[in-house]
């Protein structure tokens, strides 16, 4: 049955997460007065992608070409670990706690910097230079984010700090735990592109993924865009499962309960997209230079949830 469900998780976030960033794309350009894409044009990308032949840089290593394929894998197997449908872990949940999952999202980024640099383009290594100087600054608050979850449930299992929210409201309405999830926003929002800085456009002014993937063409472009909507999907859930709405996740095995729960969850996702879509649309983009003090305020929320935690002695 866990195998079962683990496969149905796959396949729900394999087909589901272009469609939510569909909808995000059409949002924007509603709110814009825009006629705007289809929502299903991630899709259309995607697929048409992969018909399409391969460009390779003639200075390319190997490294450049087998890069997409393996950060997609990586994106896959968190799907089989991560709390999406459930809140109890499937066949291959109790293989990373939240630090290994963290390790395995570096990993991704790493393999894709690292392939970037390979095609010797000035554009990638200008994407590649951004993505790492803010990664500097996000992956520690990041790790801060983790360990005071960990402090709360005493562990560093998504699963379990699932329940304890889900049957804590103690903990819930607790201040260490809203710093926590605000920090997490402001991150979520910079891992997603939405703001501070990154744009949707060609220019050189503000794009990071988008210079990343500069020489990449055909399947190995189509399956770094996908993984991309994998990444953001898995990160936007775990926002939602076990930080902000942990509630009506299953937490036994209930057939019925886990279909019910994942229309719920894609409502859920529905829902932060469209707040996305207002921030977005409704705050101007900051300079380049200005991510770190951006960066700086969610700092301040993971640190303040420190104190909080220290200075209540553990308490609410």
């Amino acid at each position: 049955m866990l195998v079962a469900l683990s496969i149905f998780q796959l396949s729900y976030v394999l087909l589901l997460s272009p469609l939510i960033f569909g909808i995000l794309a059409k949002l924007e350009e509603r709110i814009e007065s825009k006629q705007g894409p289809r929502i299903f044009q991630p899709y259309h990308d995607i697929f048409k992608l992969l018909r399409k032949e391969s460009v390779i840089p003639s200075v390319a290593s190997p490294l450049f070409k087998s890069a997409p394929y393996v950060s997609f894998s990586f994106y896959m197997i968190l799907t089989l670990v991560l709390p999406i449908i459930t809140a109890f872990p499937l066949s291959f949940g109790p293989t990373v706690d939240f630090i290994g999952g963290g390790l395995t999202f570096g990993a991704a980024a790493t393999i894709k910097k690292l392939s970037s640099l390979d095609s010797r383009s000035n554009y990638s290594h200008l994407g590649t230079s951004r993505a790492s100087s803010v990664g500097a600054l996000a992956e520690p608050i990041i790790v801060l984010i983790f360990i005071m979850l960990g402090v709360l449930s005493k562990t560093n299992n998504p699963y379990v700090i699932n329940n304890v929210l889900q049957h804590s409201r103690s903990w819930y309405f607790s201040l260490v735990h809203w710093f926590v999830s605000a920090s997490f926003f402001m991150i979520l929002i910079v891992e997603l592109g939405k703001l501070p800085i990154e744009s949707h456009s060609t220019s050189e002014l503000g794009m990071i993924d988008q210079a990343m993937e500069m020489e990449y063409s055909g399947i190995e472009l189509a399956f770094f865009k996908w993984g991309g909507y994998i990444k953001k999907f898995l990160l936007m859930s775990v926002f939602l499962n076990v930080y902000t709405v942990p509630f009506w996740v299953p937490l036994s095995v209930n057939i019925p309960g886990i279909l019910a729960y994942s229309l719920i969850h894609f409502i859920k996702l529905i829902v932060l997209v469209v707040i996305l879509a207002l921030i977005e649309e409704t705050i101007s983009k900051l300079r380049l230079f200005k991510i770190f003090d951006y960066i700086s305020i969610s700092f301040a929320f993971a640190f303040l949830a420190i104190l909080a935690f220290y200075i209540t002695r553990g308490g609410f």
